[in-house]
């Protein structure tokens, strides 16, 4: 478990506003944060002929939906930040950002294990673990942490895989549904789980990722249909949620690729 040196005073003791301003310059302004915001640019943008499309659309309209409510987000911890792809959504609204990962890089501040996350108890107004929970071993360890260093009163969001195919890194382990997901949550004083995609998204979805076991056998003739599928079952499952979201308004979470929620201490 190592910490980056510039980020240690941020965590034992308040920063001065000039040393939070030095460290935000030395960090933001690197090449290394502008390479990685450029990756994070594509998960927050995906493209129409990607199978992750409606996941990650989805996704980013749930986080804008959410930053739009509030004024500011005070000290926010991304756990699992790894290219911080949703910092651009907040951080006029941020009084500090701390990113952990368990991999090593030059844009992450903390890195460690996010089942033993070493920093002080409730220190943080919001805690973001989007996709997190599926690859770590213990994920009720995970979520107990991040209520450890919240402060009374914060909030966490976590997103996890409801129905989604094997995707590795650095292993896959679990899937949720929403009453174990609540139960994970258990020790909030208020929880909201919603699907991120509604049926016909999810369903699109589904066939997007699941075509691919038949493509994926198609060697050069599968990488020629891939975009083309996607594309097809992407527009298809908009158009379809834009037709029956009178009958399916309410959030539908039986049946979603994925969980979105919000826990408040």
């Amino acid at each position: 478990m190592s910490f980056r040196t510039a980020n240690i005073g941020d965590q034992t003791s308040a920063p001065t506003s000039e040393s939070r301003d030095l460290r935000k310059r030395g960090k933001y302004d690197s090449e290394e944060f502008a390479r990685a915001q450029q990756v994070a640019h594509a998960r927050l943008y995906p493209s129409i002929f990607a199978s992750n499309y409606l996941v990650l659309r989805n996704r980013r309209l749930h986080m804008r939906q959410f930053f739009a409510k509030m004024n500011s987000v005070g000290r926010v911890l991304d756990v699992g930040a790894q290219y911080c792809p949703y910092y651009p959504l907040f951080r006029d609204k941020c009084e500090s950002y701390t990113s952990l990962d368990l991999v090593d890089t030059p844009i992450v501040d903390v890195v460690c294990n996010a089942e033993q996350i070493e920093l002080e108890d409730n220190s943080f107004d919001l805690v973001l673990c989007t996709q997190v929970l599926e690859h770590v071993q213990n994920p009720g360890r995970v979520v107990d942490e991040c209520y450890r260093v919240l402060k009374p009163g914060g909030i966490l969001i976590a997103t996890a895989p409801s129905i989604f195919p094997e995707h590795g890194y650095p292993a896959d382990n679990w899937r949720f549904m929403p009453d174990g997901f609540r139960h994970l949550l258990r020790a909030f004083s208020h929880v909201e789980v919603l699907g991120e995609l509604d049926f016909a998204e999810s369903l699109a979805s589904v066939n997007c990722y699941y075509g691919q076991v038949v493509t994926g056998r198609m060697g050069k003739l599968g990488e020629a249909i891939n975009p083309i599928w996607h594309f097809a079952t992407n527009v298809c499952g908009r158009l379809l949620s834009m037709a029956i979201h009178g009958l399916t308004r309410n959030n539908f979470s039986s049946f979603t690729m994925n969980l979105w929620a919000e826990a408040r201490k």
